[in-house]
């Protein structure tokens, strides 16, 4: 399994969540692969994991990184709940104000 990411502009985080989720149900909905939001952070960033680094080429712009990059917290966009949970903890709700 790898890890890559991309700092997305808001406007593409639509048809970049699109893009990687026709991946994951064309491969099956593997249990390691997902797409996360690193919380809080401005500009946006995206997290793939993907079971193969030839998969990295179908995702445009992500580059590939270190688990120890990852972030400690994020948010799930599409993946499998229990395997986020081995690797992250949910953001804490902060109320606006």
């Amino acid at each position: 399994m790898i890890w890559a990411r991309r700092v997305i502009a808001p406007a593409e985080w639509n048809g970049v969540q699109d893009q990687f989720e026709d991946l994951f149900v064309k491969l099956g909905c593997p249990g390691q692969m997902m797409l996360v939001a690193a919380s809080g952070l401005s500009p946006p960033i995206l997290f793939v994991s993907l079971p193969n680094p030839g998969l990295l080429n179908a995702l445009a712009d992500f580059e590939r990184i270190d688990d120890s990059e990852l972030p400690t917290e994020a948010s799930l966009l599409v993946g499998h709940n229990h395997e986020f949970e081995k690797r992250f903890r949910y953001a804490k709700w902060k109320p606006a104000g």
